[in-house]
């Protein structure tokens, strides 16, 4: 089902089933998977693929070049991948990669709400939300079932932890641990473990019980290095997935550091 006044370039590969409502506009690179609707006034440009059962709202515009200064090329784009199921909502702009890296990614049933903004070579997990506002910067990391509340702003190169929740107008500069709720402006920090959403994900007391222990070790504890904190408490939750990710996660795959804690637990 394609709108008349739709604007389809040829070298666009159109998946089975789809649905291009009027005035859109897909690039000559761009590649929808099966069943995937655009409603109206859709722009879609460089090297972009969108997965099956995908839904984009109107006036959104997705993989075009980025707002990079050292790259105003568009021979240098390195495209822009959506993953399945996703909805993408009124305003939204999602810019395409750079040659600093292999391009933007969007995982799987992820939700990006109204005038959310995407910067180029941004990695993003599956099932992360999005809300109204949320300026994403780029080469911002952000790993799966994560959810950013409405206005919050993320710095260049910040990482946000799985099941993490960010508070809504938060100004998020350092990294963000796994498993926990941050919020604050100007500079957002940790707060206490997002019991909630974990418990909705399907964890167990003694896997929060666990992650709380790591934090604990991290922000209550004055004792030595916050190495040596980490190596004592790995001993009591080294049987501990969750525990040990989030271990892993300060050791490892933090770059900008964790920030402190606003809460006295």
């Amino acid at each position: 089902m394609i709108h008349p006044t739709a604007v389809i370039h040829e070298g666009a590969v159109i998946g089975a089933d789809c649905k291009i409502g009027p005035f859109c506009i897909i690039g000559p690179e761009v590649t929808l998977g099966d069943r995937v609707e655009l409603m109206s006034s859709v722009v879609i440009g460089g090297k972009t693929s969108i997965g099956d059962d995908s839904i984009v709202y109107p006036f959104a515009v997705l993989g075009v070049m980025s707002q990079d200064l050292k790259w105003q090329d568009e021979a240098a784009m390195t495209g822009l991948s959506i993953g399945k199921r996703c909805r993408i909502r009124e305003y939204v702009t999602i810019h395409s990669g750079t040659p600093a890296s292999s391009g933007t990614v969007i995982g799987d049933d992820c939700q990006i709400m109204v005038n959310a903004h995407v910067g180029h070579d941004c990695k993003v997990g599956n099932n992360v939300v999005m809300s109204n506002l949320v300026q994403v910067a780029g080469h911002v990391e952000i790993e799966d079932n994560a959810i950013l509340s409405g206005g919050s702003m993320v710095l260049q190169f910040a990482r946000i932890g799985r099941n993490a929740f960010i508070g809504g107008m938060s100004g998020v500069g350092n990294d963000v641990l796994p498993y926990a709720i941050y919020d604050g402006s100007p500079r957002a920090v940790y707060r206490t473990i997002n019991r909630v959403g974990l418990m909705r994900h399907g964890f167990t007391n003694e896997d929060i019980h666990a992650i709380h222990s790591v934090y604990s070790a991290v922000f209550k504890d004055n004792e030595g290095t916050v190495s040596d904190r980490l190596a004592k408490v790995r001993k009591d939750v080294k049987n501990n997935k969750y525990a040990m990710d989030a271990i892993d996660f300060i050791e490892n795959r933090s770059k900008r550091g964790i920030g402190t804690s606003g809460n006295a637990e």
